[in-house]
């Protein structure tokens, strides 16, 4: 017989940490957050503010010292494309370093709106959950994409050097440089200042990424945590009047059937727990009590009546705790789409702007190089509209979650309740770009067109540009009737 897996419960644990206290960090490093947050002497505000205008001079320093380059060496758009596309990732993160420093105190109300409101534990009922599984999941995103985003620029940024050691060739540089100054002198300029630019716009590009991706899981986290209170309201009600919870598991565990695959990252365990929401019930002191043979001080119930109108009071109790955590959940993803929603239209502009690059450098000569950047450009954009469509998934799994709570074991009262938040729920969740394109998977497609119609048409033009050029206007000018 194969070996059961070991199976870690997530219920009847406390929350430790704050929900995205790791991000404090890298944002710190590239002054998206304040070095020392809480304290209000002037030297701190001083340091704060000095920091934060070093990083703005390291980015801007690197920007104007590329335009001064292409205006001294320009010939056409054409031959200068490459050298274009590389100033992107500086505009864009020395506009995202700005944002987070003319909007912090927004930054600051966001997540503190949602260490306030957001639930760490279910309510109690029949089957429960926690958080622990998608604070993990956000945890674990954050690892990854950052060790990744700061290999791709520490490569991007040490390559040349390696190529100046091992053929002793010059380091192509756009930055200027005084002749008269020793070639090591230069070396070491040029590598500091290329290092510490790539390394501030791996963090803040990478870290806006992370900070998108890892508050969606967090909203599917909270939304999962709904829809099984709501899914449970009935049996919390039951348990709160004194119901035994293994009674309910006896006759009601067939509710397991309607969780399967109902739960984007936090997982239902059909187990007692002794927190309803985050507060600690008085169920722990009825258990020990039934465990010393007390029946009558316990008031545990072993039989019930699911359809008795003295439920329907604690039915409408826990109806309304679950309206209130709906209620904060599109609080705070309204705030959060108001606050990340311009510097999304700013990536997806420059991801547009940098593919249409790579496939007009693919169409002169397609090399390996190429189409690495085209799969991490297709990859960086993939994320903000994956993440984005899971919260639409999952806020779509809410009406669901009402319909399965066993609607019709409740009074009039609880219907009427459970209808209100059913019309709440009617419409849809979804961060928009610049509050109008929205983020799902439909929109990679749309923005990964050029590369679709690209792969289509390269080889059928046989080298052709015109003719490329011709059907490619074609192609896109019908793509966007049908879009």
């Amino acid at each position: 017989m194969p070996a059961k897996k070991d199976f870690r419960t997530t219920l009847n644990t406390e929350r430790t940490a704050r929900y995205v206290d790791y991000l404090e960090a890298p944002l710190k490093i590239v002054a998206c957050w304040d070095l020392f947050r809480h304290k209000h002497e002037k030297i701190f505000s001083f340091i704060n503010n000095g920091y934060l205008g070093f990083v703005l001079l390291v980015l801007s320093y690197v920007t104007l010292a590329l335009a001064v380059y292409l205006h001294s060496e320009w010939e056409d758009v054409m031959s200068s494309l490459d050298k274009i596309s590389d100033s992107l990732p500086l505009l864009v993160s020395f506009v995202i370093v700005v944002y987070y420093a003319v909007y912090r105190k927004e930054l600051y109300e966001l997540l503190e709106y949602m260490e306030k409101n957001f639930k760490y534990n279910s309510a109690q009922g029949l089957t429960n959950m926690s958080m622990c599984k998608s604070y993990e999941a956000a945890k674990r995103f954050w690892r990854i994409y950052t060790a990744c985003t700061m290999f791709s620029v520490s490569m991007y940024a040490t390559m040349p050097v390696i190529v100046h050691l091992w053929t002793k060739e010059p380091m192509q540089s756009w930055l200027l440089i005084d002749i008269t100054k020793s070639s090591f002198l230069k070396f070491i300029f040029v590598f500091l200042v290329t290092c510490l630019s790539q390394f501030y716009v791996g963090l803040a590009i990478g870290q806006f990424g992370v900070f998108f991706a890892s508050n969606s899981i967090l909203i599917c986290g909270q939304l999962d945590l709904l829809c099984c209170s709501l899914r449970n309201a009935k049996f919390t009600a039951l348990l709160q009047n004194g119901v035994k919870h293994s009674a309910l598991v006896a006759a009601h565990a067939d509710i397991q059937n309607d969780e399967q695959h109902s739960y984007s990252y936090n997982i239902s365990e059909i187990e007692q727990s002794f927190f309803h929401y985050d507060e600690k019930t008085s169920i722990i002191i009825r258990i020990k009590l039934y465990l010393i043979q007390d029946h009558s001080a316990a008031n545990v119930k072993t039989r019930f009546d699911i359809y008795s109108e003295e439920h329907d009071a604690a039915t409408m109790s826990a109806l309304r705790d679950c309206a209130m955590l709906c209620q904060a959940i599109k609080r705070y993803t309204e705030m959060f789409e108001d606050f990340v929603s311009p510097l999304l239209a700013l990536r997806v502009v420059q991801v547009t702007l940098y593919l249409c690059t790579l496939l007009y450098a693919a169409t002169l000569k397609l090399e390996m190089t190429t189409v690495e950047y085209l799969a991490a450009v297709a990859l960086d954009i993939f994320v903000y509209c994956y993440y984005g469509n899971q919260i639409i998934i999952q806020a779509d799994r809410v009406s669901t979650a009402a319909y399965q709570s066993v609607w019709h074991t409740m009074g009039v009262g609880p219907r009427r309740v459970l209808l209100n938040i059913l019309l709440a729920n009617k419409k849809l969740v979804v961060i928009r770009a610049g509050k109008f394109l929205p983020m799902d998977l439909h929109t990679f497609v749309v923005v990964c067109m050029p590369l679709t119609a690209w792969k289509l048409l390269d080889y059928s033009t046989k080298g052709s540009r015109s003719t490329y050029v011709k059907k490619l206007g074609q192609f896109l000018n019908i793509t966007s009737k049908l879009c």
